[in-house]
């Protein structure tokens, strides 16, 4: 039997912001959807540099216009990412570019329910290594009682996940979610975050050209540089905390393939042979060895 999310718990995670903002989606928006610690920061930050527009419906306001205005409650937590951070604060706007508007996502698809969208481009990372990332995050900076993580790592694999039995069903519940509810569009993407990595040039140049938009090789070179984790990490160094707590909590952590080769051990690795993370994870192209 095929693990998806449990809607009615999903739908008890949604923010009023991101309910109204839902609402205010069109046929001009692509969904960019993702587990948490999948490389949201990094696409994001391309597409701004680009002067596209990426919006994150967790912090913003969206217009049916195409505009977003961040919401002030969240105006430090985005200090911490150079794109929205220089979004808050320009002086002029650095979107030249309103449609197609990305927008960003960590809900199942049963949460669009009844919204109109034009697309979607599913962003997806070794379970591995983003299911710790998403750990680690939430550990820094959840606010909300259930979205909270216990003390270790281990502790939080043992519980329940979000929208399913456990964090590691999560993820392969929210991929065959998403890859279900895609089929139903014709603009549609699979980007890993292993070859945004490596080779972020040319896979940003390719989506964006099939999403129709043309962009010239030079500007794309310029804002993978500008969203480099070397630059994007400097960046939160020197705005949080005014650049004097080193140990706060960061939102640009280490940026790595394979990171989960650092920490991975016998114990947590039995959190990563399920038959079905499995299976999933080999569709986008993660061999997950029960040995490891």
């Amino acid at each position: 039997m095929t693990t998806l999310p449990d809607e009615r718990t999903a739908d008890a995670r949604v923010s009023d912001l991101y309910r109204r903002n839902v609402t205010r989606l069109g046929a001009g928006d692509i969904v960019i959807a993702s587990h948490g610690g999948s490389g949201q920061s990094l696409i994001g930050n391309i597409l701004a540099e680009l002067g596209l527009n990426y919006v994150d419906a967790y912090t913003e306001v969206l217009h049916a216009d195409g505009r977003a205005v961040v919401a002030d409650q969240h105006l430090s937590y985005r200090r911490h990412l150079a794109s929205q951070h220089g979004k808050d604060h320009a002086a002029d706007e650095r979107t030249t570019r309103l449609w197609p508007r990305f927008v960003k996502t960590h809900h199942p698809p049963s949460v669009f329910a009844g919204a109109t969208i034009g697309g979607v481009w599913i962003l997806v990372r070794d379970p591995r290594d983003a299911i710790y990332a998403s750990y680690q995050w939430r550990a820094g900076f959840a606010e909300e009682e259930w979205d909270k993580v216990p003390g270790t790592f281990e502790q939080w694999l043992r519980g329940p996940g979000d929208f399913s039995p456990s964090p590691a069903d999560d993820w392969h519940a929210f991929y065959t979610a998403w890859a279900g509810h895609a089929r139903a569009y014709d603009r549609t993407e699979v980007l890993r975050f292993e070859d945004l990595k490596t080779r972020p040039a040319e896979i940003v140049t390719g989506v964006l050209r099939r999403a129709g938009v043309d962009i010239d090789a030079g500007a794309v070179a310029e804002a993978v540089e500008a969203s480099s984790f070397a630059r994007m990490r400097a960046h939160e160094d020197q705005v949080s905390a005014g650049g004097t707590a080193q140990a706060a909590p960061r939102v640009i952590r280490e940026g790595r393939t394979n990171g989960w080769k650092g920490w991975m051990t016998p114990e947590l690795a039995d959190f990563f042979t399920g038959t079905e993370l499995r299976a999933v994870a080999k569709e986008y192209g993660y061999h997950l060895n029960p040995a490891m």
